[in-house]
């Protein structure tokens, strides 16, 4: 069966035989920067390599992350991050900080760009992501979006707010929404349902030092019929990377082999 260069992208990042995945995300010194991590290697060689040895169907990073870590993008397909912001400025706003062409040269199988739905300075990176998409459209090029809901007051996880983020991002033309995982089962089968006609990929959020509970997590997401994870911390900020991904990804995409 024959595939158009846009489908055949995406199933580097979603396996078409098990219509999973699992995505190592290292877009982290950018927006929290590298004190936040510190005693982590944060070398991109060495998120690179557990990214490949563990079998992850693609690697999130940003262009010039991507471009140092050439001897990979022939093994491991990359998604190259587009919008950015640092923690030091006031807006919560991410702002477009490569194109889509530039994605392409490095090799990237996806693009993605962040909205913070419901913040003061949504309306700016919804026309981010507009310009965003039509260079997607013209290039063939997958687009993932981080749809992380921003309301005053409210948790980033709350479940009406992620719901109607991964909504929004379904009907405005994303490929595959990420957002929040909302904590159960049941409330995270809603977000799924009400996103059903593109894959949902649930955040792997903040360390968690119990591996068990994290594992169970993973199943749990699962299990709420989401299309797989995008995990960060979790992986590269602990010991046995490699080992804790590949467990991941036998949860994820059961028993197949890489």
């Amino acid at each position: 069966m024959l595939f158009n260069k846009k489908q055949r992208r995406l199933n580097k990042i979603i396996d078409p035989r098990t219509k999973k995945g699992i995505v190592i995300a290292f877009d982290h010194g950018v927006e929290h920067g590298p004190a936040e991590y510190e005693g982590i290697n944060l070398d991109p060689l060495r998120i690179a390599k557990i990214a490949y040895e563990g079998g992850a169907n693609a690697l999130i990073v940003h262009p010039g992350t991507a471009s140092y870590i050439r001897k990979y993008t022939q093994k491991l397909p990359l998604i190259i991050k587009l919008t950015a912001r640092t923690n030091l400025g006031p807006k919560m706003i991410q702002t477009i900080t490569g194109t889509v062409r530039e994605a392409e040269r490095l090799g990237a199988v996806g693009v993605a760009c962040t909205i913070y739905v419901g913040s003061e300075d949504e309306d700016e990176m919804l026309e981010n992501f507009c310009e965003i998409k039509k260079q997607c459209m013209k290039r063939k090029m997958p687009l993932i979006g981080f749809m992380y809901p921003r309301v005053k007051d409210k948790e980033k996880n709350d479940v009406y707010l992620v719901r109607y983020a991964a909504r929004v991002g379904a009907e405005l033309g994303l490929d595959i929404v990420k957002t929040y995982y909302t904590g159960s089962v049941g409330s995270f089968s809603q977000v799924v349902k009400d996103a059903n006609f593109i894959p949902v990929l649930a955040a792997g959020g903040g360390p968690k030092d119990n591996e068990m509970e994290f594992f169970q997590m993973v199943k749990d997401i699962m299990d709420s019929g989401a299309s797989g994870m995008v995990i960060g911390r979790n992986i590269w900020a602990k010991e046995r990377s490699v080992w804790k991904l590949k467990k991941a990804k036998q949860i994820i995409h059961g028993d197949l082999k890489k």
